[in-house]
């Protein structure tokens, strides 16, 4: 990494005793960073402002810590904030559905209504959400064109894909071929 405004960041996290480098297993499957959010902006909201008024764990007091990501490819992915956490959890039901589940997370002791507003709260990532569905459906639409032909995938704008067709490929032929690997590889 050599972004300065990245490396900033991670020093200043780690001095204060918060995980932040880039850290990816061998297999590419499990990865972490802490990444800033944009100059100002403490959480995932409209305003950028925090959603929560209790910080997710009391015993973070820094302001400007961004989110810590945690990625488990290709099904989970998780961002921790100081004031929330939100889970994404992908999980393909059959060939052209997929569901999504999205959780956020608070601390124990904090209430709605009175600590955060759920719409504030959910917002930025509902409506991510929504587009992403959309375009998930206008892409769907394209490939049972009749005019559709498949390319080469772009190294450049689809390296998650290829890295999820790669995964699932070694996956499915460590099964066919009777290679019983644990099902929490997958999870």
């Amino acid at each position: 990494m050599s972004d300065p405004i990245i490396l900033e960041h991670w020093a200043r996290c780690e001095a204060a005793g918060l995980p932040s480098e880039f850290k990816i297993s061998p297999d590419g499957q499990f990865r972490t960073a802490r990444m800033p959010l944009i100059e100002g902006a403490e959480s995932y909201t409209m305003s950028g402002q925090k959603a929560v008024k209790r910080q997710l764990a009391s015993d973070v007091t820094m302001n400007g810590i961004g989110t810590m990501l945690l990625f488990h490819y290709p099904t989970t992915w998780n961002h921790l904030l100081g004031d929330h956490a939100i889970s994404f959890r992908v999980l393909p039901l059959n060939a052209e559905e997929t569901a999504v589940t999205t959780k956020w997370l608070v601390h124990k002791d904090a209430v709605e209504g009175v600590d955060y507003d759920i719409e504030e709260l959910t917002h930025v990532w509902n409506e991510t959400n929504d587009q992403d569905r959309r375009i998930v459906e206008e892409n769907a639409f394209g490939i049972h064109s009749p005019a559709y032909e498949p390319g080469p995938y772009s190294e450049i704008h689809e390296g998650g894909v290829m890295q999820f067709v790669e995964w699932y490929s070694n996956f499915m032929i460590d099964r066919l071929q009777g290679d019983q690997a644990k099902l929490s590889a997958v999870a």
